[in-house]
């Protein structure tokens, strides 16, 4: 076969074109793989974990941070925000050594360490429940974090923290949601300079 019939040959031209495509289809998914700009820089912080100990920024350093505001007493939103966080950490089950899941409640006066923890050991939840003063749960969650909160009030959303432990997003828990949360922890994992 001449060049000349090659040239001219549509199904030629057919498949250059694919492989373009393929390209420019390939290069545009890496591009649309980030995550979030820091909207917060929250600065350090530290509450009451389930076991009434500290915890806080300093433990979390390095890791990328999956978190909700819930309380225990919560009939609506909150069991609906577990179970979304619940599927969440079933797909990092094997990056669980650069991710942690938080859980902070926004009603201390009633979420006392030893309600988290009896709450955590009900609903087979297996990560950190975090509580403090009214005074420390604002200054941190309204004040550091910039979530707005009243008396027991809680947003329906999950929120992703960077390794620096700054704010990168805010997430539904509908599949949609849960799906661009999973991308931009992953990503952010991936490039943890980003």
């Amino acid at each position: 076969m001449s060049w000349k019939k090659i040239v001219r040959n549509p199904y030629v031209w057919a498949f250059l074109f694919g492989i373009g495509c393929l390209h420019w289809v390939r290069e545009y998914s890496k591009m649309r793989l980030s995550a979030p700009p820091p909207w917060v820089i929250v600065g350090p912080w530290v509450l009451t974990d389930q076991n009434n100990q500290p915890f806080g920024s300093q433990d979390l350093a390095g890791k990328v941070v999956i978190t909700s505001f819930f309380f225990t007493r919560c009939p609506s939103v909150c069991p609906k925000l577990m179970a979304a966080q619940t599927e969440v950490r079933k797909r990092f089950l094997k990056l669980l050594d650069k991710t942690h899941f938080v859980s902070i409640s926004v009603d201390p006066e009633f979420d006392t360490p030893e309600v988290l923890a009896a709450y955590a050991q009900k609903n087979n939840l297996d990560w950190s429940f975090l509580t403090g003063s009214r005074s420390k749960i604002n200054q941190v969650v309204e004040g550091q974090m910039k979530f707005a909160m009243g008396n027991a009030h809680h947003i329906a959303e999950l929120a992703l923290f960077d390794q620096r432990g700054d704010l990168r997003g805010k997430f539904t828990t509908d599949p949609t949601g849960l799906a661009s949360l999973e991308k931009a922890a992953k990503y952010l994992i991936d490039n943890p300079s980003k």
